[in-house]
């Protein structure tokens, strides 16, 4: 600003020093017509000073762009009559299905300054597809935090939060610039925490999700029959189709192979849930727990959690 005040003084002199205006007034009303050509000519470019100094001003207190906010529903998560899980939990360190911050070098001082991501530790990786975006900002319930962009996408590894808090707050992202195509805010996967000591709940939906390594850990295969394992003990009624337990658990309703009963008044498909959760060695289903996303001590990929 003061470079174009120094331009406009420059301009009101002439090569001798003494300003045009004041030399016109001093030759009186004979003044050459040079003089008025150039007086014109000063005018016309003390003009156009004028409007880049308005412009100049405008800018200065023009502020800067709010960026666009993408909000959180959801995405990653599933729900299975009683129980919020992850589609996608990772929490080993070991195997195809490993914990990973999605290569935004994070798990590197997860526990502090060189001290990495222990396994079985909660956490959340969240991913924003805005492609053109140039920064982005994520709002969680303990706060914002800058993404960090992974190839052409941001990423951010949290800490867990249960899911009724992240739709309940809700999450947001905020990011700055021109995006082409769909923009989305989803958690590409986590682990969920175990809170307790042997009482414990996997529910139905992560059953349905998890891999034969979890199966594994129970003594019984996706094939087993509903008859020969949940029932007596965890449903008190045979079922006439005597279906396979992955069969109870993928067929649509709850309630298809057997509505609540007892002896813990749960349907055949919550019943099948508890069946398999007592079968983990060391734990034992506790009714007290279901519906609790930290009440499973192991992951998709049966690993066992901290």
């Amino acid at each position: 600003m003061d470079a174009l005040f120094a331009k406009v003084e420059a301009l009101e002199k002439d090569e001798e020093g003494a300003t045009i205006v004041e030399d016109a007034v001093a030759r009186g009303a004979k003044t050459p017509a040079t003089h008025h050509a150039r007086i014109t000519r000063l005018l016309g470019r003390l003009i156009g000073l004028c409007a880049l100094l308005a412009l100049a001003a405008v800018v200065a207190t023009t502020p800067a762009l709010a960026g666009t906010i993408v909000t959180y529903t959801g995405q990653g998560f599933t729900f299975d009559d009683t129980t919020a899980n992850l589609k996608n939990e990772r929490c080993g360190l070991t195997g195809q299905d490993d914990a990973d911050d999605g290569g935004t070098g994070q798990f590197a001082d997860w526990n502090g300054p060189g001290q990495p991501y222990q396994e079985g530790q909660p956490y959340l990786l969240w991913v924003l597809t805005a492609n053109g975006a140039t920064s982005a900002k994520l709002n969680l319930p303990g706060g914002s935090v800058d993404m960090i962009q992974v190839g052409g996408t941001f990423k951010y590894a949290s800490q867990y939060y249960n899911y009724n808090a992240l739709v309940g707050l809700p999450v947001t992202a905020k990011y700055q610039g021109t995006v082409r195509g769909n923009v989305q805010l989803v958690v590409s996967h986590g682990c969920q925490p175990f809170e307790g000591e042997e009482g414990a709940w996997c529910s139905p939906g992560f059953w349905r999700n998890a891999a034969d390594a979890a199966w594994a850990l129970t003594g019984h295969a996706k094939t087993d029959l509903f008859n020969d394992t949940v029932v007596p003990d965890f449903y008190d009624t045979a079922s006439a189709a005597n279906p396979t337990l992955i069969q109870v658990l993928t067929t649509p309703n709850a309630n298809t192979f057997g509505a609540a009963s007892g002896p813990y008044g749960l349907n055949a498909f919550n019943a099948t849930g508890a069946f398999l959760t007592d079968q983990l060695p060391g734990f034992h289903f506790d009714p007290s727990r279901i519906g609790e996303e930290n009440a499973c001590p192991i992951d998709n990929s049966g690993n066992f959690k901290q």
